[in-house]
């Protein structure tokens, strides 16, 4: 390790103004704390133990992390909980003994929108304004971050409340022989190029597209281009918590002033839109989903196969399709890219936003909170600096990158500057190039509720398969959104009339 590293963790303390005093360095060089201090921290949800090869690029990091610290010892929890709402639940009653872990996983959703309550993490702003110890000439952490991920990280009051590590993008994946078949000999940039490409295909009597609604991914992923896209003009009427994504109070707000509403003509071309993709879907798509298990054998099913079985020509799926296709090789035989952007070409609606980013975003592996005294009586002023230390070296751009790709899930995308990532054909085009508009998302991810958006996926689905009218879709859509706003507002106390 060069010798300015392990002279960082004094660095650190000094840079953000706390007490040094449990701090020293030893003969060796190395920073240590003068008492031994073990950092308990949470592991990315689903990879199990330490030990686990999930965790091998992090295990690698914290060892040599621990060596150059030697009074610094790492204890990593498996998080045994799939869904952050139930990994919170389990942190908050932690923290009512103050014994929560130090380091605790975290998304972006649940801190920004302040669904996590208030005081249970720390503000780490004041570090990340500060120079990352470990990045020779770094003026201040956050310039590592870009853009595009910094709104994700900051809440309403200008806090950080949580450090976000690594993307999951989404994009289409298509079936490169079926294209050449149908001579398109470029990917399509804008939604007129799609649809005219789909119409292509099926000329060439090719199977264009599935848009697997068998499950919430395909059609809440929908919702967030379309709608973030018609409405980047309207948003600003209703984004009452200025996050970087709307919240239940934003939306029921917006449904209030009619803006997300059938009546609004911008808003009812979101579902238009999604109604002319009716004709070239793949007639079995509600028994697929993008988000399933690739080893899932009842519907629904792994809409992966489709693709490569050449049933279909294209999917709609996540950055982890990528290392999923190559691993039954179907390396080179398909090609991906980025959502199509929304133009005047398609509908007089559009305002040309560019949407790569709002789906998905910067909520894969490497999503940590900080806890407060209050949640975790340990964590007094220096141990908060030894932690943030800790952070820093993990978030070292090769160290981020090294363990991030590591990671046996793959297709999760570093997002500090200069973090390495895999190379893997397409992965880069999924990530944003700059800021992303405000997200709008607004029934089919749980936003006021999950009835509503079982309710939502429902009226997708019959929508899609013919079987309900766009006039009906838009009567029954417009009295669910109704309905959502109006129960929001009485289970969460909110007198919409304020707004």
């Amino acid at each position: 390790m060069h010798h300015r590293e392990r002279r960082a963790l004094l660095a650190l303390v000094a840079a953000a103004g706390l007490a040094a005093p449990a701090v020293a360095i030893g003969g060796s060089g190395a920073a240590s704390a003068t008492a031994k201090t073990v950092i308990k921290a949470v592991l990315p949800p689903s990879t199990g133990p330490i030990t686990a090869s999930d965790n091998a690029g992090l295990a690698k990091v914290t060892k040599e992390y621990e060596k150059a610290h030697p009074n610094v010892t790492i204890e990593w929890l498996p998080e045994n909980v799939a869904s952050i709402t139930q990994a919170n639940a389990t942190v908050e009653s932690q923290a009512a003994g103050g014994v929560a872990p130090d380091l605790v996983w975290e998304q972006y959703g649940p801190v920004t929108s302040g669904s996590v309550p208030a005081g249970l993490l720390q503000n780490i702003r004041p570090y990340l304004e500060k120079p990352n110890p470990y990045v020779p000439g770094n003026k201040h952490w956050l310039s590592l971050f870009p853009s595009s991920v910094v709104p994700y990280m900051t809440s309403p009051n200008g806090n950080i409340d949580v450090i976000l590590g690594s993307a999951v993008e989404t994009g289409m994946f298509y079936n490169k022989a079926m294209f050449a078949k149908a001579k398109i000999s470029a990917a399509p940039a804008t939604w007129a190029q799609f649809m005219a490409d789909l119409a292509k295909l099926k000329a060439a009597h090719l199977q264009p597209l599935a848009f697997a609604d068998g499950g919430l991914c395909n059609p809440s992923w929908f919702e967030r281009l379309a709608t973030s896209s018609l409405l980047a003009n309207q948003v600003s009427k209703f984004d009452v918590n200025h996050a970087q994504v709307t919240t239940g109070l934003d939306v029921a707000v917006g449904i209030k002033k009619g803006i997300i509403s059938m009546h609004n003509p911008r808003y009812a071309e979101v579902w238009r839109l999604l109604g002319q993709l009716a004709k070239y879907n793949y007639s079995g798509a509600s028994s697929y989903d993008a988000c399933t298990s690739q080893t899932s054998t009842t519907p629904p099913l792994d809409s992966q196969a489709l693709l490569s079985q050449g049933k279909v020509a294209i999917v709609w799926g996540g950055s982890w399709y990528i290392p999923n296709l190559n691993s039954i090789g179907f390396s080179g035989k398909y090609g991906v890219f980025p959502e199509p952007t929304i133009t005047s070409a398609t509908t007089r609606f559009a305002l040309n936003t560019v949407t790569r980013g709002v789906i998905g975003g910067p909520n894969g592996n490497g999503q940590w909170g900080v806890t407060s005294q209050k949640a975790d009586s340990s964590m007094t002023r220096a141990k908060t600096a030894v932690v943030m230390n800790f952070l820093a070296w993990l978030f070292k751009p090769a160290n981020l990158g090294y363990w991030i790709n590591q990671s046996q899930k793959g297709g999760e995308i570093p997002v500090e500057k200069g973090a390495p990532v895999l190379n893997l054909p397409g992965l880069k085009s999924l990530l944003p190039s700059g800021k992303v508009p405000i997200v709008v998302d607004v029934v089919l991810d749980d936003v006021l509720g999950t009835a509503p958006t079982n309710s939502g996926l429902r009226l997708v689905q019959e929508y899609l398969d013919g079987s309900l009218s766009y006039s009906g879709f838009a009567s029954q859509w417009q009295s669910l959104l109704t309905s959502s706003a109006a129960s929001w507002a009485s289970q969460n106390h909110v007198n919409l009339n304020k707004y």
